[in-house]
């Protein structure tokens, strides 16, 4: 609730008052950040050690402390992303890229940290190049692929989709988690939502999707969800592709 208040009182600051308001988060969060920083690897140091020394039981804490911290970067990241994208400093770089590229960046990284899960993608090689930034698209991408592992528990299946159709590129994440009710669909993209019943299984402020939103807004794109409670999701977002080429083989 704290930090919701504080975000509300940042939307309602204007001139002056806002920018000073901007500069004393960033400021703040990176005060959070630094020492969160230094304990992971603290912690990272302990855990080799560890190892070395095969001290199995110790090593599950390590890890769970590590986990924690994993989390709390998280939540000073999407602090300061939240605020950042209010600002008017906030810009896409735009530039010519492939976007199936990004979805098998995406998916490969995020295999490496979460092994357990099915992570598999299929590509429209057909998909043209488009014009965006492609750091923003890949965050993106990235956060529709962590709520669909995070929201579907251990057995996670997740798709991630890619598709050239009416000028647009379409990329969709689709999973087998329980599914968002219908009347919910419209609110998860605000700030702060969250779908009921999940607050205590996956922790966050409620601010992914939102700054997802904002993203493919700035990109003059679309984004939604198709879902139904007990058949998973169906994350997707397109973008304009305003001169269309193929890509050189």
């Amino acid at each position: 609730m704290f930090i919701e208040n504080m975000m509300t009182d940042y939307q309602n600051t204007q001139g002056d008052e806002g920018k000073r308001y901007e500069e004393f988060v960033n400021i703040a969060v990176h005060e959070l950040k630094t020492p969160v920083s230094v304990l992971k690897a603290y912690l990272q140091m302990i855990s080799r050690q560890l190892q070395l020394e095969n001290q199995v039981s110790y090593m599950n804490i390590v890890e769970k402390m590590d986990l924690q911290l994993d989390k709390l970067l998280s939540l000073i990241a999407d602090l300061q992303e939240g605020i950042h994208l209010n600002s008017e400093d906030f810009f896409c770089l735009m530039n010519d890229f492939d976007v199936n590229d990004s979805i098998k960046i995406c998916c490969e990284s995020t295999r490496a940290a979460n092994p357990h899960c099915v992570l598999e993608y299929e590509l429209d090689q057909g998909c043209p190049l488009i014009k965006g930034d492609h750091d923003r698209i890949e965050q993106v991408i990235h956060n529709l692929i962590s709520n669909a592992i995070k929201y579907s528990g251990r057995d996670a299946k997740v798709v991630v989709k890619s598709l050239f159709a009416e000028n647009n590129v379409v990329v969709s994440v689709l999973d087998n988690g329980p599914g968002i009710p219908a009347d919910q669909q419209e609110k998860i993209f605000q700030q702060f939502y969250r779908v009921k019943g999940t607050a205590n299984r996956a922790s966050g402020l409620g601010l992914g999707l939102f700054i997802c939103r904002d993203i493919i807004n700035k990109h003059q794109g679309s984004i939604g969800v198709k879902s139904a409670e007990g058949t998973g999701s169906e994350f997707w977002f397109s973008l304009p592709v305003r001169v269309v080429y193929t890509h050189s083989f």
